[in-house]
């Protein structure tokens, strides 16, 4: 029976797909320790999985999973490393802070991204189907978010938010960092967890890495860590896609400007 049975309903119904990649990816990574043919099978078919949801009709891809998958990725990752590489002991204080730092500048400019993009998305005089923050030539119609939008460039089911001209320099920046982080604390990570040798003067590379998998703890950074890695070739990827075509479109006006400028 409720105490309160007028009272407003409090309760919400949670949203399964964005829960379940903090399910899932834990359970997967664990799997992953089993052995290095297991890791190899896990990593290809998580790969696999990316690049089908990639590939899907836009359309389809309204789902919250995606963007609950990169931040369930970003939370196991910084676990691990934080509660699994420092308790090794071999990295120092210093490492860490670079580390910590690299991470809260990946975090700030992601975080500003989304929120212009909100705040971008939300002014108007109409919302749906029919809105468009300003109509111009260069508005697009983004079946994800099911809005009509001004200077869109693509949308990122990752990050579940359009990238727009005012926030493409967040998402550029956040790239960058995210880039430098990953290849920072994976390389930390596996020079920890594995044999590593001295690539040029203080910079050390792993070498053998088989014997992580007679120890849970070892293992589970060893597979964050490869985990991690694909995430910099993901991202390696993403900056050369930036490079050839949207970097190009981002700064056109303002050479146009400058361009004009000199010609008067």
């Amino acid at each position: 029976m409720d105490i309160l049975p007028y009272g407003p309903k409090l309760s919400k119904k949670v949203d399964m797909s964005a829960v379940l990649p903090f399910v899932i990816l834990p359970l997967l990574l664990v799997i992953a320790t089993i052995s290095r043919s297991v890791t190899i099978v896990v990593m290809i078919f998580i790969g696999m999985g990316a690049m089908y949801a990639q590939s899907r009709p836009r359309q389809k891809n309204r789902s919250q999973f995606f963007y609950s998958w990169t931040l369930s990725s970003g939370v196991c990752m910084f676990l691990v490393f934080e509660l699994g590489v420092l308790r090794l002991l071999e990295i120092t204080q210093l490492e860490n802070l670079v580390f910590l730092l690299l991470l809260a500048s990946t975090c700030y400019f992601f975080y500003k991204m989304r929120a212009v993009a909100d705040f971008e998305l939300s002014t108007g005089n109409s919302k749906g189907k029919e809105y468009s923050p300003v109509l111009t030539s260069d508005s697009y119609y983004c079946q994800i978010c099911q809005l009509e939008v001004n200077e869109r460039f693509f949308h990122s089911i990752w990050w579940d938010c359009c990238v727009l001209r005012p926030n493409y320099s967040y998402f550029l920046a956040g790239q960058v960092f995210a880039f430098a982080t990953l290849l920072y604390g994976t390389n930390l990570g596996l020079t920890t967890v594995c044999q590593p040798f001295i690539f040029y003067e203080t910079i050390l590379m792993p070498e053998d890495c088989t014997d992580v998998y007679y120890d849970f703890n070892l293992a589970i950074c060893f597979v964050a860590c490869v985990y991690g890695l694909g995430y910099v070739l993901v991202t390696t990827l993403v900056l050369i896609r930036q490079l050839l075509i949207y970097i190009p479109k981002y700064s056109e006006p303002k050479w146009r400007k400058i361009v004009n400028v000199l010609t008067v």
